[in-house]
């Protein structure tokens, strides 16, 4: 006991220490306990632990490994070592130290329960089992018999159809079991014995039967949301048809009219059992009109939108399966816009029935949509209802085919609506947005239009204007945030672009989701510190949910939530195997290589890169999960033309075309540096980058080439990253040639190639890369687009990679040929070269000075802020109270420009060799 007395108060300052986190004298107070005591495991693991949270892993790790030679068992060590290689993602260990101390003390239930969770963390199904059943074994408590249960079911998931039969089987037996001793008695047990059932074919009877059962009534299983849902389902799919529907009718009329599941269900009961020629005169057809007429007559003042989109829904499938329904369906599309279309959602709601018209009939509810409203809304009500008229104008296409006069004069009409909605809202919270913003952002739509149409960048800056103008009314409408993005990017205005994106907040799975709209090619814009601090932000997502998830599922199995067991599952598979993590990651190198300043120090850097987790084969591919959220910007555009969304994307969206390129360069350019011989793996990477070159050059086909968008979408890389592809594929084949003729000198064999040959062929794909070097300076239009910086970073990381090769032919001559004087002409190839890449970055520099002139505070005022203003048809531009905000905008634009353009001077300055 006094012993025990002694070590708390030894070990108190050093707790108290950590909790302050007081890191230095903590693992002062640890050395200092570790002279008098140097086998103290509870101290080294504290130090360790002080370690990894002052940053120092490598030394934790090294002292985590010390203490689990000596296999501790008491249960502080364990948590606290759990604490340091949970913090790092080392799992492995965690198991053994639990296992072994799980043994040494049998009886004590909680070690053998970390040990399970120890397994859990790491997704080890089988082990689990194990260890779940020794649990119920020794402790006898029904909970661990159902951890049992869940990670057998969980083996049958993962496993193969033929095999995952038998782990089903086995679940449910066990499962069986426990039902019958009256074992299985809450919800969560009684969803596991329903996914045990529901992983196997045909067993819908059986789920039905445990569901409507005694086990069903015990657990109250019909006051759950989601197993009523699940009932109904079970019902249609062993076609009680009856029973269904007077189940969801039921749901309906005393729960909730609002619940659109149900309603769809009771549609499947009306529409699946009849043939469509006897529908007309189905029984159940006219029940089913009937009982949602009843609903909408039950809905008071504020009522719910499900019933009467239901009466929409069902007419609209009793036109589709027997046609002569069009007038009844428009009567109530627009019956329902005259009660709920200031709603926000209205046109949601509305836009999947309207874009089933044909062309005449949506223009003509357009029409009579207009006509039922006051030319000049005096209530947010009326404004609202205005803002979805127009998105249900610009969604059949009356906004999408207009010439720039009529565009600018709708832009102008939308801005003097929002201008008219503003003292709406002179009394909303901060954090609220203004009642006309989509006005703008509609305004906003037709200047990209007017992009597109005409190539003048002029439209967008006007855009730019209104939009940055409406932001300063709602600060927090992430909607003109995520315009405001791209069309800074379409401008090259980067440092534009993350401000504004800064200010909206991303947290957590959103970094996945939406972090593609300002990482996506973020090296392009010269920027390459800043663009790293992007990528890094929103990077940690991955590293910590690899933490956080693990927690999940523990706190799963320890409440015995089953129903979560497989979200939580799934949610980390699809981060583990997020497509947006590899290209973020494939972005940072390129980054990572573009920010050292010297040839040598990216040789170095690229010596040490780990390529072990840069893989491209197909199952590598086929297994990445695509998570970007595409749909968030809004768009109403007409259903069948190309989103808002693609339209402001700078380069098509990158994808596996754009991961492999990028996933192959620093693989050979690491080969190179390191001088490794040109093996198997090497002309694999040759192979697959000349496929992935053909596949990307390759005309599209005839039915690819009718529409702009389609032919974008076939290659998802630009013309300068295919260019750096083919330039790639030459040096690495000059590497080949190169070495393979090294070796040939060297074991004197009678193979061996004249090295002027060797030289000539070195020299011929050196020509090549020559070739695809030169272009046109970049020509300046007032405007810097995302392009001219695309070009000109390209340039800048192309001679950056051709200089490792370079210098690699030059390594590889005096590092491994026997005779260097037998390759002189080599080397004279490869100092010819070098001149070539000096050369085109001279050209980038006479670029980059030409358009520093371009962009200086006054030339952009007696320029390109002339332009925009003089003459302007854009009201906006026109006013003179806008003139000083119109100024500081652009120059701050132009300040981006500047910045990015400095950068690349320096850049090609340093890579000069």
């Amino acid at each position: 006991m006094a012993s025990n007395m002694e070590l708390e108060r030894k070990l108190k300052p050093i707790y108290d220490a950590l909790e302050v986190g007081n890191y230095r004298e903590s693992i002062q107070l640890c050395n200092k306990a570790l002279k008098k005591q140097p086998d103290l495991h509870i101290v080294k693991a504290l130090k360790a632990l002080s370690f990894e949270r002052s940053g120092k892993t490598n030394e934790a790790l090294q002292l985590c490994e010390e203490i689990q030679w000596a296999k501790p068992t008491d249960e502080a060590t364990l948590r606290t070592l759990s604490m340091v290689l949970r913090a790092v993602g080392r799992y492995a260990p965690m198991i053994k130290l639990y296992e072994n101390a799980s043994k040494v003390n049998p009886k004590n239930e909680n070690l053998a329960t970390q040990w399970f969770m120890s397994l859990a963390r790491t997704l080890d199904f089988k082990g689990q089992q194990m260890v779940a059943l020794q649990l119920h074994k020794n402790f006898k408590k029904t909970k661990y018999m159902f951890w049992a249960i869940m990670s057998i079911t969980l083996q049958g998931k993962k496993s193969s159809t033929s095999q995952s039969a038998v782990f089903y089987q086995l679940a449910e037996r066990m499962m069986a079991k426990m039902n019958s001793e009256g074992k299985v008695e809450t919800i969560e047990e009684l969803q596991l014995y329903l996914i045990i059932l529901l992983g196997q074919e045909d067993r819908y009877l059986d789920a039905l039967n445990l569901l409507e059962g005694e086990i069903g009534v015990k657990t109250k299983a019909i006051e759950n949301v989601e197993l009523r849902f699940l009932r109904i389902d079970l019902l249609i799919k062993v076609g009680r048809w009856n029973d269904a529907r007077q189940a969801a009718a039921q749901i309906l009329k005393e729960i909730n009219s609002d619940d659109w599941r149900t309603i769809l269900q009771y549609f499947d009961t009306i529409f699946l059992p009849v043939q469509d020629a006897d529908l007309k005169t189905s029984e159940n057809l006219t029940e089913a009109r009937t009982f949602f007429s009843e609903l909408v007559q039950k809905e008071g003042k504020n009522p719910k939108r499900g019933p009467f989109l239901a009466q929409i829904e069902l007419e609209k499938r009793v036109q589709d399966k027997i046609g002569d329904n069009k007038e009844t369906v428009m009567r109530l599309m627009i019956e329902y816009f005259d009660r709920f279309g200031s709603k926000s959602c209205c046109f949601e709601d509305l836009s999947i029935y309207i874009s089933s018209l044909d062309n005449q009939d949506s223009l003509e509810f357009c029409k009579k949509l207009r006509e039922s409203v006051v030319n000049k809304p005096e209530t947010v009500k009326e404004i609202a209802v205005q803002i979805n008229i127009a998105r249900f104008e610009r969604f059949v296409g009356q906004q999408t085919q207009l010439n720039s006069s009529e565009a600018t004069a709708l832009v102008n009409k939308f801005w003097k609506l929002y201008e008219d909605s503003l003292p709406f809202g002179k009394d909303l919270e901060e954090t609220e947005r203004q009642y006309g913003d989509d006005y703008v952002i509609m305004a906003a739509h037709l200047l990209i239009d007017l992009h597109r149409d005409t190539k003048s960048y002029f439209p967008l800056l006007n855009a730019t204007f209104m939009l940055e103008h409406a932001l300063n009314k709602s600060k927090h409408n992430y909607q003109i945030k995520l315009v405001l993005i791209r069309i800074y990017e379409l401008l090259g205005a980067y440092n534009c672009a993350t401000n504004i994106y800064n200010t909206m907040a991303i947290k957590h799975v959103q970094h996945d989701t939406l972090s593609h709209f300002i990482t996506d090619r973020a090296s392009n814009f010269g920027l390459f510190d800043l663009a790293l601090a992007q990528l890094y932000s929103a990077h940690d997502i991955y590293h910590s949910t690899e933490a956080e998830t693990p927690e999940m599922i523990l706190q799963a199995y320890k409440y015995s939530t089953f129903s979560k067991m497989e979200e939580f599952i799934e949610f980390q598979s699809r981060l583990e195997n997020s497509l947006q993590k590899i290209i973020a990651d494939r972005e940072i190198i390129r980054l990572e290589i573009l920010k050292e300043d010297s040839v040598s120090r990216v040789i170095a850097w690229l010596q040490e890169l780990e390529v072990d987790n840069l893989k491209y084969d197909a199952q590598f591919c086929e297994s990445r999960i695509d998570n970007r959220d595409t749909t968030v910007m809004l768009n109403w555009n007409p259903k069948d033309t190309t989103s808002v969304e693609v339209l402001t994307r700078p380069a098509p969206q990158p994808d596996l075309q754009w991961m492999i390129l990028f996933t192959l360069v620093p693989r050979l350019l690491k080969h190179m540096a390191c001088l490794s011989p040109v093996n198997a793996e090497y002309e694999n990477h040759i192979t697959a980058l000349e496929n992935l070159i053909s596949s990307s050059t390759s005309p599209p086909s005839s039915a690819d080439s009718t529409d702009g968008h389609q032919q974008q979408q076939h290659c998802e890389l630009t013309t300068q990253e295919i260019k750096l592809g083919q330039i790639m594929l030459q040096v690495t084949k000059a590497y080949q040639v190169l070495f393979a003729a090294i070796v040939a000198q060297n074991s004197n064999s009678s193979t061996k190639e004249e090295p002027s040959k060797t030289a000539s062929t070195v020299k011929e794909h050196l020509s090549a890369v020559g070739a695809l070097l030169k272009r046109d300076p970049v020509k300046s239009i007032g405007v810097l687009s995302w392009q001219t910086f695309h070009v000109l970073t390209m340039v800048v990381e192309t001679v950056t990679y051709l200089n490792v090769s370079n210098q690699s032919f030059l390594n590889l001559i005096a590092n491994k040929a026997n005779k260097k004087s037998i390759f002189k002409p080599v080397n004279v190839v490869v100092q010819d070269f070098m001149a070539q890449c000096r050369q085109a970055l001279q050209v980038v520099q006479t670029d980059v000075t030409v358009l520093r002139n371009v962009v200086k505070p006054d030339r952009i005022k007696s320029g390109l802020l002339y332009e925009l203003c003089d003459g302007s048809a854009i009201d906006f531009v026109r006013t003179p109270a806008h003139q000083t905000q119109i100024e500081e905008l652009t120059l701050k634009i132009g300040a981006s420009w500047m910045n990015s353009l400095i950068n690349l001077q320096q850049q090609a300055i340093s890579r000069a060799v």
